[in-house]
C-alpha cells in the first residue's frame, strides 16, 4: 500500500477530525482544490478570496491568510513540485443536530496529493465526456459555492466505469450545463 498523502488539521499533522466535526457529520464546510506547479499554488489569491467568500456566505469564520499559507508551505516543502491541493475549512465540532453551535470552531484541513495520472492525456488529446443522467437540486443560497456536500457528485459518478470517460457532465433540471462531476466548465 502506498503512503498516505500528507494532511495538516488546524496546522497539526493528525490522522482524523472529530467525530462531531460538522463538515463530516452534515457537509457543513467549504473547500477548494487547486494544481500546484513547480511549487507554487497557481491562482492562489483567487482561490482564498472565493474560498472566504463562500464560508462568509454559510457564516463559517474563516481563518486568516497567514495560517493557509503556513500550513501550505508546509505541506509543499514535503510534496511534489507538482500535485493537487485541497484546503477545507468546516464549521468544527458541535453537538448533535442540525443547529450551528453559537460560537463555532471550525476546523481547516489541508492535504497535498499527486495530481491524476490521466491529466496529461487529456491535455494533449482531450478529454472525453459523459453526459449524466442525475440533474443538480437547485438551491438558490448555495448556487456558485463548494460546500463539503458532494453527494450529488458521488451519484453522478457511478454512473460509468469506462476508464476512456475521463469526466461527467451535471446539468440542472431544466438541462442547461452547471458543471462536470469533478472538474469546471468554461
Amino acid at each position: 500500500m502506498s503512503p498516505s498523502p500528507p494532511v495538516l488539521i488546524d496546522g497539526r499533522r493528525q490522522t482524523g477530525v472529530s467525530a462531531w466535526d460538522r463538515g463530516l457529520m452534515y457537509g457543513d464546510g467549504v473547500f477548494r482544490t487547486l494544481r500546484v506547479e513547480g511549487g507554487v499554488p497557481l491562482w492562489w489569491d483567487d482561490h482564498l478570496r472565493k474560498l472566504g467568500s463562500d464560508a462568509e456566505r454559510l457564516a463559517i469564520p474563516c481563518p486568516p491568510i497567514a495560517r493557509w499559507e503556513a500550513d501550505v508551505g508546509e505541506l509543499l516543502d514535503e510534496s511534489p513540485g507538482d500535485c493537487a491541493l485541497r484546503l477545507v475549512l468546516t464549521r468544527g465540532p458541535g453537538q448533535r443536530g442540525y443547529a450551528p453551535p453559537a460560537e463555532p470552531t471550525p476546523t481547516r484541513l489541508v492535504t497535498a496529493s499527486p495530481l491524476p495520472t490521466h491529466l496529461d492525456r487529456v491535455t494533449r488529446d482531450g478529454a472525453r465526456l459523459r453526459l449524466c443522467q442525475l440533474r443538480l437540486s437547485e438551491q438558490p443560497r448555495l448556487a456558485g459555492v463548494k460546500h463539503l456536500n458532494r453527494l450529488e457528485n458521488v451519484l453522478a459518478r457511478m454512473e460509468w466505469d469506462d476508464a476512456d470517460v475521463h469526466e461527467g457532465l451535471l446539468l440542472d433540471s431544466g438541462n442547461r450545463v452547471i458543471c462536470a462531476v469533478s472538474g469546471n466548465v468554461f
